[in-house]
């Protein structure tokens, strides 16, 4: 089904795979006027077109707030060789990164992100093993997936003191999804709810906390 902004996970563990390899610098500069705006909103739209971020600084406007802008100049840094490359390292068959955000046209001719919660879930465990996805890249991933401002799904019921949800949401108007990594003092648990058409924020809500409490050790 079509991935929304969940792609944006993979999209940030392949930066920052790139960054422990030698093969990208996190503190490399891009201008706002280098960062095309492809519509949708996101706060690096309103930016002055002089302002300088890092790759680093891209990845949090990512991940926290689903800056689409911020999306396609880091696909267009990491390439979506290397974003599909890792995803099939980790198994994830049912995923594929085919376009930048919000290129609509892609879409329609069927050049669209595509993935399943079965991908999803082991993508967000995998950042939590940190054995396919070495440690640093993993950490990174997860602290801007700890920053998220979307947190009316998976986070919804499951955000208590002394536990962190990682989470990144992906909404358009054929699908509500949210994927997390939960983690506690009990240990981590990889969460990914799905739905196309979209089904009620409060419905996954509900789901997700069911999950979270059959598979969690009293």
């Amino acid at each position: 089904m079509p991935a929304a902004s969940t792609v944006k996970v993979l999209i940030s563990a392949a930066m920052w795979c790139a960054v422990e390899e030698g093969a990208l610098d996190a503190g490399r500069r891009l201008s706002v006027r280098e960062t095309p705006a492809p519509g949708g909103g996101g706060l690096l739209e309103s930016f002055d077109p002089g302002t300088e971020l890092t790759l680093a600084d891209l990845d949090i406007l990512m991940l926290a707030v689903s800056d689409n802008a911020a999306t396609n100049a880091l696909m267009d840094v990491v390439g979506l060789d290397r974003v599909n490359a890792l995803g099939e390292r980790l198994g994830l068959a049912g995923t594929a990164v085919r376009r930048p955000m919000m290129d609509v046209e892609a879409a329609e001719r069927g050049d669209d992100n595509t993935t399943c919660a079965g991908d999803m879930a082991a993508l967000m465990a995998a950042l939590g093993r940190a054995a396919e996805i070495p440690l640093r890249a993993c950490r990174r991933v997860l602290h801007g997936l700890g920053q998220s401002h979307h947190t009316d799904v998976i986070a919804r019921h499951l955000s208590v003191p002394g536990r962190v949800v990682a989470c990144k949401q992906g909404l358009l108007p054929s699908v509500l999804h949210d994927v997390a990594l939960v983690e506690d003092g009990r240990g981590r648990v990889a969460l990914a709810v799905l739905s196309s058409p979209p089904a009620a924020a409060e419905g996954l809500a509900r789901l997700a906390a069911r999950i979270h409490a059959a598979v969690t050790v009293p």
